[in-house]
């Protein structure tokens, strides 16, 4: 990361931090706005053809996204219709053109063509970072009955999405909008438990892409030529199992505690997040399955260029993240 992206990311913080601490809405669009400038650099590159096309999909998105969530704000604070009974939709109005910016479903099918021109570590500041300052604004206003359709939403198109996707960064991304519906559940709960949901679904989601950033990995097929260290086969088998919520690893025990906290709720949501965690869990099984099983079969004649890695920052920085997420389960385990 150079300097100039290193600024930027600052900037994406800041915008962040900007939105946090607003107290009127066009404070907030402007949190918005820096927060998606800041990102451009990250995905603009000057001499691919494909990145371009991509960052300019993703402006035009987004600026249609603020443009109607700047109107709904201008109607709303200067009554400009001349509405009084219709504040309730206009909240909804512009909880939709939030949505539409994070890539929620039924709004996710732009995200799902941007996500293919992006690195895996631009990937981890999209799915986390960047849907941060969104997420906060939709919890200042939650129509309950609204949010549970979107939690069914994201459910049904994240687990079922995910099926026939041979590129890995598809399955990462309808990975991604399933766990939309998990943070809606932890918003309508509390913020702190928002907060801590993503702070452990951000742990999990490093540790995977770090991983896939080092074996250069973007198809389901280069699975099964992957030869690299057992050890490092079983820490990511680890962090998938942990993604999909299998317990007793890290992402189960956030799930779990949001479930046992929104069962009070509404408890129908709960049983449709379960049924679709197994569906989400049977393709994190399809990336496992070719690393784990068949890497007994070794072709003779093929060279396996994973076989002996450089020990550089990256790896140390990917073994960090994932012995973090070993001790965490142990620590969580010890307490419940």
């Amino acid at each position: 990361m150079n300097n100039s992206k290193m600024m930027f990311f600052i900037l994406m913080i800041f915008s962040i931090f900007l939105t946090l601490s607003s107290n009127s809405w066009i404070s907030c669009w402007m949190g918005l706005e820096i927060n998606t400038l800041a990102f451009l650099p990250f995905i603009f590159k000057k001499n691919n053809s494909l990145k371009s096309e991509m960052s300019i999909k993703y402006f035009i998105i987004q600026s249609m996204s603020s443009i109607n969530f700047l109107f709904l704000i201008m109607i709303m604070k200067f009554n400009l219709w001349n509405l009084k009974n219709y504040d309730n939709i206009i909240l909804m109005n512009i909880n939709l053109s939030l949505m539409f910016k994070l890539g929620s479903s039924p709004f996710h099918l732009w995200m799902i063509n941007i996500i293919e021109s992006l690195t895996w570590m631009n990937m981890f500041i999209f799915f986390t970072i960047q849907k941060l300052p969104p997420l906060i604004l939709i919890s200042y206003y939650l129509n309950y009955k609204f949010m549970y359709l979107m939690i069914i939403l994201n459910c049904l198109f994240g687990s079922l999405g995910g099926l026939n996707q041979l590129s890995i960064r598809k399955i990462m991304s309808f990975s991604s909008i399933y766990n939309f519906s998990w943070m809606f559940s932890s918003l309508m709960i509390s913020e702190n438990m928002f907060l801590f949901f993503m702070m452990m679904y951000s742990l999990i989601l490093i540790s995977l892409m770090l991983f896939f950033s080092l074996m250069n990995l973007s198809y389901m097929n280069q699975l099964y030529l992957l030869k690299t260290n057992k050890w490092f086969i079983l820490i990511i088998l680890l962090n998938l199992l942990s993604l999909g919520g299998l317990p007793p690893f890290l992402g189960f025990i956030t799930k779990w505690i949001i479930s046992i906290s929104f069962i009070k709720i509404n408890s129908f949501i709960i049983i449709i997040l379960m049924m679709s965690s197994l569906i989400n869990l049977y393709y994190y099984i399809q990336l496992m399955y070719p690393i784990f099983l068949l890497n007994k079969f070794e072709i003779k004649w093929f060279q396996f260029f994973n076989k002996n890695l450089n020990w550089n920052l990256k790896i140390w920085i990917w073994i960090f993240f994932s012995f973090t997420n070993l001790i965490l389960i142990s620590f969580f385990m010890f307490m419940f």
